[in-house]
């Protein structure tokens, strides 16, 4: 929630506080400001798909707004998804309080960083966004 109310100052004042943007797979990072992780660091191909599902969470949360609460534990939204659709769940962690610009921006670049890397051919990348998220979305593609 911080990073959501003074992330912009977070940043500007480099306070480690200050959330990075990461898209982020089975609660690993695979790509930071814009630079993907070395290959041997990215999962086999026997553990994605060529399609790519990337959530994107709104202002003040985070990518664990993607979790339910059930009676026998918590259930991940795009794990359920990825099961019914065929998608790879991919989260986005990002600081809210910067400019929707920015984010959009280091979003773009991210995603380019995601397609060059995934470790299959890409058939399809689709975003579930909420709120804020669905503005950071727009912003990349322009």
């Amino acid at each position: 929630m911080l990073n959501g109310v003074v992330g912009d100052r977070l940043a500007a004042g480099r306070n480690p506080l200050a959330t990075p943007m990461t898209l982020r797979l089975r609660g690993l990072r695979v790509c930071l400001r814009g630079q993907a992780l070395p290959s041997d660091a990215w999962p086999d191909k026997s553990a994605v798909t060529g399609k790519v599902l990337v959530l994107i969470h709104g202002l003040c949360l985070n990518d664990l707004h993607w979790q339910t609460a059930t009676s026998d534990g918590n259930t991940a939204q795009g794990e359920a998804l990825a099961a019914t659709l065929g998608y790879t769940p991919v989260y986005l962690r990002y600081n809210s309080g910067l400019h929707v610009s920015e984010n959009g921006n280091e979003l773009s670049m991210q995603l380019e960083q995601l397609a060059a890397h995934w470790p299959v051919a890409i058939e399809e990348i689709s975003i579930l966004a909420h709120s804020m998220g669905g503005l950071l979305a727009r912003s990349a593609e322009h």
